[in-house]
């Protein structure tokens, strides 16, 4: 293909004006459209590490104690572990230090605040076997007793908003990647036919000594894939700066305010490159097929 790419035409394409902004007007349209891909994955992975993170975990969240007295406070929370720790299923019990607490508080609070000064929750995270549903009634009837008003929360309701909002946003890119390529489509419909109304007078000519329809056809066709590569080479290189960019950024935040991603080299590159090759490979077919069909179309009409 990239042999045909470079070959000279024996119609004037190279010197029409109305092509010369087909270039970069796809190299927009890939960028654009690989971008988008490019979020939706990320956002697929981000959804599903934060669920599966929290997925056969329970949160049992213990007020600040009333009670003043020395050790109160740190019984009691014993108390809860190892009442937990008992539940049929139960893989671990952890209890997170105040220390923790503070620290995961910390963007919210300021880092002035004083953990002796506030009275913090406590947090005790319960994991159960990946075979087992939590059971949230009868791990709070074992926490009530002892810590009363204690929230016991499993993440359902989190969980499935997450998913819910990656579900729709996923979708909502989907759709707009299929109408950037709905567009390209008729993009290189209007480029074609622009080209074929310029070099009519040619093409009857090429009719008349013999060429055939098949071979106009491959002018159109790999001119205007020619095009598109360019435009698609273009997007490719500024998306990879865009992503230098990004990269950059997110390492900079704070990283407990993000989940970690766990993913190795490999996996970043794939979700760093696919999206873009991907979209790049489509551009140019959908090129290749929508000129060679219309000029064939067009080239009927004129039999």
């Amino acid at each position: 293909m990239f042999r045909r790419l470079g070959r000279r035409y024996d119609l004037p394409l190279d010197r029409d004006g109305a092509q010369r902004l087909l270039p970069w007007i796809v190299a927009l349209m890939t960028y654009i459209a690989a971008m988008t891909l490019l979020a939706a994955l990320v956002l697929g992975s981000l959804a599903w590490r934060w669920t599966d993170n929290v997925s056969g975990a329970v949160t049992v969240l213990l007020p600040p104690s009333t009670d003043q007295a020395v050790g109160s406070n740190e019984g009691r929370i014993l108390g809860v572990r190892d009442s937990l720790a008992t539940l049929p299923g139960v893989t671990a019990v952890e209890v997170l230090p105040a220390a923790e607490v503070a620290k995961r508080l910390q963007p919210w609070l300021g880092a002035g605040a004083s953990v002796e000064d506030l009275p913090l929750p406590r947090l005790v995270v319960l994991r159960v076997a990946p075979d087992r549903r939590p059971d949230v009634a009868q791990i709070r009837n074992r926490v009530e007793p002892i810590a009363p008003g204690a929230v016991v929360d499993d993440h359902g309701v989190w969980r499935a908003e997450i998913v819910k909002l990656a579900t729709r946003m996923m979708t909502g890119a989907g759709l707009a990647v299929v109408l950037i390529a709905m567009t390209a489509a008729v993009l290189v419909i209007f480029a074609v036919r622009s080209g074929l109304a310029i070099h009519r007078e040619t093409i009857e000519v090429l009719h008349l000594i013999g060429a055939h329809d098949d071979y106009i056809a491959r002018q159109f066709q790999n001119h205007t894939t020619k095009l598109v590569f360019q435009g698609g080479l273009v997007a490719l290189f500024v998306l990879g700066v865009s992503e230098v960019f990004l990269l950059q950024a997110v390492l900079g935040l704070d990283p407990s305010l993000l989940p970690r991603f766990g993913m190795g080299t490999a996996q970043w590159l794939a979700l760093a490159f696919l999206p873009g090759l991907a979209v790049f490979a489509g551009m140019l077919a959908i090129a290749n097929v929508t000129a060679r069909l219309t000029v064939r179309r067009a080239l009927a009409r004129m039999v």
